[in-house]
């Protein structure tokens, strides 16, 4: 599930792979200073372990479209722009809420793009999904690797933002769902920022299960003192795009 490090094996032109340039000061002494190659390989090292998937890497908030119909996709663009603007001097993180395919996951990846640029923060992506059948891993089995799990919830809880998407995607056992509400709630408990996104919405209907009803009144309570609910709408863009 966590990635490594993509290491970049071009050699700088400016630096020869040392790392460090020569330049003169004003007293024309030689001094070395960091090469600006090292300070990008950094922060592409971060990008990489930041877990988001290669096919939303580098997405920008500036390449997010929304459709000229629907005003909520612009307003969720200016409330992410805001957050990545305003971040770390913000008091809750956001929930995008809105059906499958209006651009949730594109504008959760443009603040980890973002954020690791211009303030080198320490984030990580995560599915919903993913994160659900890592801990199902050896469910029914003696063979399931607890101190993997442990491992893995220790880093989620720690980061300073958690990026969570597809919120409530699967239904989950009792072991599962316990280990998620413990995630969540320690990071409540320890003031850590949340971003997340669902496709389930708040409001019951005959066709939806609500967000609570699959991930029960707990979870979705504590979402709402760390969040502030952002309704995207409109159409999903892949089936425009066919």
């Amino acid at each position: 599930m966590f990635t490594g490090y993509s290491i970049n094996m071009t050699v700088c032109e400016k630096c020869n792979g040392t790392g460090w340039v020569i330049h003169r000061n004003r007293h024309n002494q030689e001094i070395a200073v960091r090469c600006t190659c090292r300070t990008e390989d950094l922060l592409n090292h971060k990008l990489t372990r930041s877990n988001v998937p290669e096919r939303f890497s580098g997405y920008k908030i500036e390449n997010f479209y929304p459709d000229s119909g629907q005003p909520s996709q612009r307003k969720a663009k200016k409330q992410i722009e805001k957050f990545i603007n305003d971040y770390p001097a913000v008091s809750k993180g956001l929930l995008l809420q809105g059906p499958v395919g209006v651009g949730k996951t594109h504008l959760l990846c443009s603040v980890a793009y973002e954020l690791i640029r211009r303030k080198n923060i320490d984030l990580y992506y995560v599915d919903w999904t993913a994160l659900v059948r890592e801990m199902r891993t050896g469910e029914d089995n003696t063979d399931r690797d607890f101190q993997a799990i442990n491992q893995m919830l220790r880093h989620l809880k720690s980061v300073d933002l958690l990026i969570f998407d597809e919120i409530g995607a699967t239904s989950v056992s009792k072991y599962v769902y316990d280990n998620l509400y413990h995630l969540v709630n320690s990071r409540y408990n320890d003031r850590k920022m949340l971003l997340g996104a669902t496709n389930l919405p708040d409001e019951s209907s005959f066709e939806t299960e609500t967000l609570s009803d699959r991930i029960g009144e707990r979870l979705r309570s504590r979402l709402y003192e760390m969040t502030d609910t952002v309704s995207i709408q409109g159409v999903d863009f892949r089936k425009k795009n066919c």
